[in-house]
């Protein structure tokens, strides 16, 4: 048993199938199938139940596969280590960012470059559920994104919270008198919602603000991307109830942001990070850095 052998044993569990993982891996098929027969007759048990059109993993090959994890997981963290000792403060940080969150970041990565200029940065974009995923697989360090539900098992640090706000396509400007708008002006236009996501209720607090006031909102397209939401509101296709987010974007030009009245509800953003997780050296010192940034 190597880590060869591990490596590749997780691969074919991720991946679902010993052809896929041979395509990742770049391998081909029978040595791979192989190589998983042989390492079921060295521990003497079955790890995968295969089927003519699928397979599942037994009870020994999700305690494998999890121990393959650990394995894997402790090497990299030593090699990790190794190379921050040889390279100082150099080192890679990976960095997951929402989309509804991406401006707030660019002043911290500014800061990073111009403290620690041979840390390689890595920006992974994607929703909240995404990155709390990535978070957990360890795939990124820190992530900045809008406060989930539940935060128990992360290290967190608060930045300021951003109250909602409606943006218009800027040649729709004339047709509100006011630079504060309520619902029931809201209601006669085509709507791009800003879609639901888990561990997140401004979705249903909006459409809540509707039905209180016996409004029926002309939600016309959904999208869970805020810089789509945003592109598609400069496009003159509707209006949009978004986080501020100090916004900025290359579609600002012609878009404008208003307030709104009589919704109390705001979005609050934060950087996460595992607890009781090693993290590379780079990527502590980001931490340090945001921790006296909103000290």
């Amino acid at each position: 048993m190597d880590i060869r052998q591990l490596h590749y044993f997780r691969e074919i569990v991720r991946q679902g199938s010993i052809s896929k993982a041979a395509e990742v891996l770049h391998i081909a098929q029978p040595p791979l199938s192989q190589l998983l027969k042989k390492l079921e007759t060295e521990l003497g048990t079955t790890l995968i139940h295969r089927y003519r059109q699928k397979w599942e993993l037994t009870e020994t090959g999700e305690i494998y596969y999890q121990y393959a994890e650990k394995m894997l997981r402790q090497t990299e963290d030593v090699r990790q280590r190794i190379l921050e000792i040889d390279q100082g403060v150099s080192g890679t940080i990976n960095i997951g960012v929402s989309s509804a969150c991406s401006n707030l970041l660019i002043d911290h990565v500014s800061m990073l470059r111009s403290h620690f200029p041979s840390v390689k940065i890595k920006i992974i974009s994607g929703d909240s559920e995404e990155l709390l995923k990535k978070l957990e697989q360890r795939e990124i360090h820190v992530a900045l994104l809008l406060r989930p539900g539940n935060t128990e098992h992360y290290h967190i640090k608060k930045v300021n919270k951003q109250p909602y706000v409606v943006i218009i396509p800027t040649h729709w400007k004339s047709k509100f008198s006011t630079e504060k708008l309520t619902f029931d002006q809201l209601a006669s236009f085509p709507i791009i919602m800003l879609g639901a996501m888990e561990g997140h209720f401004f979705y249903e607090n909006i459409l809540k603000a509707f039905d209180e006031r016996g409004l029926k909102p002309n939600i016309v397209i959904e999208c869970k991307n805020l810089t789509m939401v945003v592109a598609l509101v400069s496009r003159g296709l509707g209006l949009s109830i978004i986080p501020r987010m100090d916004y900025a974007s290359p579609y600002s030009e012609h878009t404008t942001l208003l307030d709104l009245e009589g919704f109390e509800f705001s979005m609050e953003p934060v950087f996460l990070r595992l607890k009781d997780e090693p993290i590379p050296k780079a990527a502590s010192q980001f931490w340090e850095m945001i921790e006296s940034f909103f000290t």
